[in-house]
């Protein structure tokens, strides 16, 4: 799978990251404003203030899809918060977590595959949870131009470089991977330390929310066997401290069960797109009908997520028929 990443070269990690979301934008990455985290007369407290601004402005931009200025935001977020914290300190973890995610939808943008693997719903202290900025919907509808504004600049960018580029030079997902994976590291370590049962349990949905989006990595990458293995970790977390009708209960099913279907193990795949059906049709049960919101969610999970759950599950009944019938011819 992948190398081992070598976590101290965070800063130029970022710096790369940096530099080829500026070369994209048509921008130098010599520029002197395109490195304000190179100023040296500011404060710790003043760097901190910078960081937690970034990544705010980060998360925003991963919010609207605005990918390229989320991963310039998100890179910046990281230098400024392993400057100013350590580079293992938990105050790290939510920046490489979701510079690791925008990375992963840089490279879903590269490969044109916008519509992959990422349906998941996420990992929230309330289920059918609604944002306090709801009025970025309408922002998120009109960032789908964006998007593929975005894409049309990085493949621009990529006719052009191309004959330069250094074929050792880390791709998106392997960057992806390798931030999620200290994101992992960080959260396992504070974890291990905590007393509180509280700031432990937000932890653990951090860390579960982690591993979940490593398996959508290894998903991407055909890596079935490590996907496997994180989706498995990250239900069983789930399954301990979330309700039963857990809808990312159900996501993170869904996900392991096209893993095992793709790694050729048919019958505990099917059983694993069943379990998500199971859940969803409980949750349908416990929500209110009366509700507003819940009524939207109960047409959202009866129109959507069950009927495509049910087309991977036609889909592997048909491989797993092929994979039957070959055996048999086979012998």
């Amino acid at each position: 799978f992948y190398k081992r990443p070598r976590y101290p070269n965070i800063t130029m990690a970022a710096t790369d990251l940096e530099n080829q979301t500026q070369a994209q934008s048509g921008k130098s990455p010599n520029n002197a404003e395109a490195s304000p985290s190179k100023k040296t007369d500011e404060s710790p407290a003043d760097q901190k203030a910078r960081a937690l601004a970034a990544l705010s402005t980060g998360k925003r931009h991963l919010l609207v899809q605005d990918i390229p200025a989320a991963v310039e935001s998100l890179g910046e977020a990281c230098k400024l918060m392993s400057g100013a914290f350590g580079e293992k300190a938990p105050e790290c973890a939510e920046a490489y977590f979701h510079y690791g995610k925008a990375r992963l939808e840089m490279a879903r943008l590269e490969s044109g595959d916008n519509d992959s693997v990422d349906e998941t719903d996420t990992i929230k202290d309330g289920e059918s949870e609604k944002s306090d900025d709801q009025e970025e919907e309408g922002e998120t509808r009109e960032a789908s131009a964006d998007k593929e504004a975005a894409k049309s600049v990085i493949d621009s960018a990529e006719g052009e470089n191309k004959e330069v580029e250094d074929e050792d030079d880390p791709s998106n997902f392997q960057l992806a991977w390798e931030m999620l994976d200290l994101a992992k590291i960080v959260l396992t370590e504070q974890l291990e330390g905590e007393k509180n049962n509280e700031v432990k349990t937000t932890i653990e949905k951090d860390l579960c929310e982690t591993f979940l989006t490593l398996g959508e990595v290894s998903l991407e990458n055909k890596n079935y066997v490590q996907a496997v293995e994180d989706l498995s970790l990250c239900l069983d977390w789930l399954k301990a401290s979330w309700p039963s009708d857990s809808r990312s209960i159900a996501e993170t099913h869904y996900l392991l069960g096209v893993a095992l279907g793709f790694h050729m193990k048919y019958e505990e795949a099917i059983a694993s797109l069943k379990a998500a059906i199971a859940v969803l049709d409980s949750r349908i049960k416990n929500l209110n009908s009366e509700s507003p919101d819940e009524i939207e969610e109960i047409t959202e999970i009866v129109s959507l997520k069950i009927p495509k759950i049910k087309e991977e599950l036609d889909r592997l009944r048909n491989e797993r028929r092929r994979s039957s019938q070959t055996s048999q011819h086979d012998n």
